[in-house]
């Protein structure tokens, strides 16, 4: 019994995974995060980049949660959300894949290069959970089915910001390895899963709420 919970909850961890994973962009963000604390030491920089990632794994933990919530208050149904958040989804994957993401104003970068600690802002809200990153994050707590599922999420929320501090160290220690065109090309290829998946989500809304306009 638990191992067939186990095994139907594995596409659901794999969606989760590649969903947030891919919105996130830890790879876009090395240099960003770089570029902003470039005057503070090594120990501060891993720091800020700790903190920062704690900071957006609470902030998207608490709208994945309380999404169903969320949007009974404001009145929107869960198929209205999936093809809203799959069409919000799908503008960052085709800027991702032009290579012209942009995850920060000239004011909000200049801030950033101005303030001692950027853990909070712009680092954790909204270079690591921003708009995108939160409409994902509702959209996939509307999609878990019980408990086993929202623990899932809730793991692979963990999983990708954690994997997200590795790259960030990675690029604190060792800034040689992030060349620009390896940035490029991986953010090419997030950006293209990142198209397929908005594009699953608007048709997943748009089966669901198809009987309900047809009738």
């Amino acid at each position: 019994m638990a191992y067939g919970r186990a095994v139907n909850a594995a596409p659901f961890a794999l969606l989760a995974f590649g969903s947030l994973f891919a919105i996130v962009s830890p790879f876009a963000t090395v240099p960003t995060f770089l570029a902003i604390t470039e005057d503070d030491s090594t120990a501060d920089r891993l720091a800020m980049a700790r903190r920062a990632c704690m900071i957006a794994c609470l902030v998207l933990l608490t709208f994945a949660m309380a999404g169903t919530e969320i949007l009974g208050a404001f009145q929107v149904s869960v198929p209205a959300l999936r093809i809203a958040g799959g069409l919000v989804i799908l503008r960052v994957a085709f800027d991702m894949l032009q290579g012209t993401q942009r995850k920060l104003t000239p004011e909000e970068r200049q801030e950033g290069i101005r303030k001692h600690d950027v853990a909070v802002t712009p680092l954790a809200v909204p270079i690591l959970c921003g708009p995108g990153t939160v409409t994902t994050g509702i959209v996939l707590g509307s999609q878990a089915n019980g408990i086993l599922e929202y623990a899932v999420l809730a793991l692979t929320t963990l999983v990708v910001y954690a994997a997200t501090f590795g790259l960030l160290w990675l690029g604190v220690r060792y800034s040689a390895v992030f060349g620009q065109l390896t940035l490029k090309v991986v953010g090419r290829l997030m950006g293209m899963l990142l198209a397929a998946i908005a594009v699953e989500f608007m048709l997943a809304g748009w089966r669901e709420a198809w009987p309900q306009i047809a009738s």
